[in-house]
């Protein structure tokens, strides 16, 4: 029960209602059931995970000041640099990189008392090329990614929350695919320092739980900053909600199209009509502006590390980095310029509103051979607003569908607010 509860379970330890060694044992038990087939971790050390419980029950019992996540399991992603534990940003270009000092999200979890229970895999260098993990509910679909496996690890059962990133759709769309609720703060919110860089001006923290106050918990533990800077329950009126179709509407399948408009449908009529506005100029156009970011950006990152071991990357790494170092850095500037306008206009614009509902993905994961397209996630990452994703049913194969929940650019709390009031209406894992 714990295990699928981020809060639950923290409250439970400081209630004296279970412990920091039974939830990591129960942990365990999960992981050896469903990691043969799910291929959610690259690295996991039962011996040091049972160790830092027994430690966490120590100071319970002794009366020490305890953090928010005393005591809890998590997965992080091996792009997170972790003092002492493999960083091989899924790639054989880092085999056996062992980096000597923790990524400062990583370094507040630890001192929030999260317990980093194992490394969850990640897409080739947080890119497009797939990795191992299977989708919890079908192992011959894809979890997504890039965050494919803490997506998977936390759908599973394994973690109650696991850390996550997004550069272009892969906290939000791995979220959709698996169930479970995904969130990617404001641009910033989060630090990114140990994080493997690949576009620094779109790479953002994000997480996974499987309730929007899960998340929150999982968010304040990771900025380091008191839960109620990110937290104040659901909504206590119904949110004013807009609902957008971006010119690639078409791209989604007709059930993920029949399903939002349920979704939209419900909210109103549990809340407050919501409105359909027309998106601020030029950012219905804006994907290629994301485009060049990303390819010239990540060719500067990755590219060095790619030609000295080209043998060792994938076919569409390659021809992506090389796509990249062909963009000019007039193209760049200009495409930096245009992002500052739009976030400005975004950013007045979806004041008015607790949250915009758009489409996570295109529909139900897809097979092993992709991770999924990020096109419904490209605007939002684009200009740096915080989004969830929350589940709202299931598709014709049975497999999980989500609702995107965009907020405006630093209202992460009231967005959250927002997705919980949505979450108690008409959402469920």
């Amino acid at each position: 029960m714990y295990l699928e509860d981020l809060p639950a379970a923290a409250r439970a330890i400081r209630q004296g209602l279970t412990t920091s060694r039974a939830l990591v044992e129960a942990s365990l038990r999960a992981f050896d059931e469903r990691e043969p087939v799910l291929h959610a971790f690259t690295w996991l050390d039962r011996d040091r995970a049972l160790r830092l419980a027994d430690a966490a029950d120590a100071a319970t019992k002794r009366g020490a000041e305890i953090g928010l996540l005393h005591g809890i399991p998590i997965g992080v992603k091996d792009i997170f640099d972790t003092a002492g534990i493999p960083t091989e940003n899924g790639s054989a270009l880092f085999a056996g990189r062992v980096p000597d000092r923790s990524a400062a999200v990583v370094t507040s979890l630890e001192r929030a008392g999260a317990i980093v229970i194992g490394k969850t895999v990640t897409s080739e260098l947080a890119f497009y090329h797939p990795g191992p993990t299977t989708n919890p509910h079908d192992p011959t679909r894809t979890p997504g990614g890039s965050s494919m496996g803490s997506a998977a690890a936390v759908a599973a059962g394994i973690v109650p929350a696991a850390v996550g990133s997004q550069t272009n759709g892969s906290t939000i769309r791995p979220a959709a695919f698996c169930g479970v609720v995904g969130v990617k703060p404001t641009y910033g919110r989060l630090p990114r320092d140990g994080v493997m860089a690949f576009a620094p001006t779109l790479d953002q923290v994000g997480g996974f739980a499987s309730t929007v106050e899960g998340a929150a918990w999982l968010c304040a533990a990771m900025a380091a900053e008191p839960l109620e800077r990110w937290w104040g329950g659901p909504a206590a009126e119904a949110p004013r909600f807009a609902a957008v179709r971006t010119r690639d509407w078409e791209r989604a399948s007709e059930p993920m199209r029949e399903r939002f408009q349920q979704a939209v449908d419900a909210l109103a009529a549990a809340g407050r009509p919501i409105e359909w506005p027309v998106l601020p100029g030029g950012l219905d156009d804006a994907v290629p502006t994301l485009v060049t970011i990303m390819r010239y950006e990540g060719a500067r990152s990755l590219r060095p590390y790619v030609k000295e071991r080209s043998e060792a990357v994938s076919e569409v790494a390659r021809a992506f980095f090389a796509e990249g170092e062909r963009v000019a850095d007039g193209d760049h500037e200009r495409a930096l310029m245009e992002r500052e306008q739009l976030v400005a206009a975004f950013t007045e614009w979806a004041a008015r509103y607790d949250a915009v509902l758009t489409l996570p993905a295109i529909g139900e994961a897809p097979g092993l051979e992709t991770t999924g397209d990020p096109i419904f996630c490209t605007r939002w990452t684009l200009v740096g607003a915080p989004a969830v994703s929350i589940p709202i049913g299931r598709g014709p194969s049975g497999l999980p569908l989500g609702l995107q929940l965009v907020g405006a650019p630093g209202d992460d709390k009231r967005l959250l607010s927002a997705a919980a009031w949505a979450e108690r209406v008409g959402g469920g894992r």
